[in-house]
């Protein structure tokens, strides 16, 4: 077991890390949220036949947070778009375009504020492949969002979440997601596994993964994927046979 293991621990390795960390067809775009704040994010476009993965940051970050990760989604066959959330600052020198905006219209950058951006990057993905389903992928308070937002919108057909967790006061996240009926990959670090096997014991989704990594304690987040993270290998290996087993749906 061991050796098929490190076996397949290779193989990502190799296919993963040849892959070239280029901006292939990426663009700045913009559009608005539902309260009209204009939204700043970062599309990754290869073929327009091929799905979408919406990406959202976590606490304090910016679209920076995926500039080595998204591109990799190309090579497994999807497009990515990168948004900027109304919550956030920075992450990897790229500053939260969204959030100097409503800061500067003096709009309330909470959180839970950030949820009507998340749905408006949904929809603005759904609609750029007329109306297929998209892939989510959440990280922090954003992971608990898409999930959220998983649960009740039949045009995601699945969802990545990186350390969800009840971030959100007065409101259930635990209760929201119950519903939840689509494939879901979900990781966390070795700290926050209790809470995360928590968080989705009401789920009953078919193809609903649950991934601790057993190489390290892990870390927080989408930086989990990072290749500063010393045991990210193990992250990517379960996340890409989790996207493969879907089928590029």
């Amino acid at each position: 077991m061991e050796n098929l293991f490190n076996m397949k621990h290779f193989l990502l390795i190799t296919f993963l890390f040849a892959i070239p960390v280029l901006s292939i067809g990426q663009k700045q775009i913009s559009f608005l949220s539902e309260d009209s704040l204009s939204i700043t994010a970062d599309i990754y476009e290869q073929d327009v036949d091929f799905p979408y993965v919406v990406f959202f940051h976590q606490a304090g970050s910016s679209r920076g947070e995926y500039r080595e990760i998204a591109p990799r989604f190309l090579k497994m066959g999807y497009n990515a778009l990168v948004v900027d959330l109304r919550s956030g600052k920075e992450s990897n020198y790229i500053q939260n375009q969204t959030a100097e905006k409503a800061n500067d219209l003096n709009l309330a950058r909470e959180m839970t504020d950030a949820r009507q951006d998340v749905h408006a990057a949904i929809h603005y993905a759904q609609k750029l492949r007329n109306y297929q389903p998209v892939i989510v992928f959440g990280s922090s308070y954003s992971a608990s969002l898409v999930l959220e937002e998983a649960a009740s919108d039949s045009l995601i057909s699945a969802v990545i979440a990186f350390s969800p967790g009840e971030y959100f006061r007065g409101h259930s996240v635990k209760d929201s997601i119950a519903g939840l009926s689509i494939p879901y990959f979900v990781s966390g670090s070795q700290p926050e596994k209790d809470y995360i096997y928590e968080l989705l014991s009401k789920t009953n989704a078919p193809g609903g993964i649950i991934f601790i990594p057993e190489t390290g304690p892990g870390k927080h987040g989408a930086s989990s994927l990072w290749s500063s993270n010393e045991n990210s290998s193990e992250y990517w290996l379960a996340l890409v046979m989790f996207i493969r087993s879907l089928g590029n749906k």
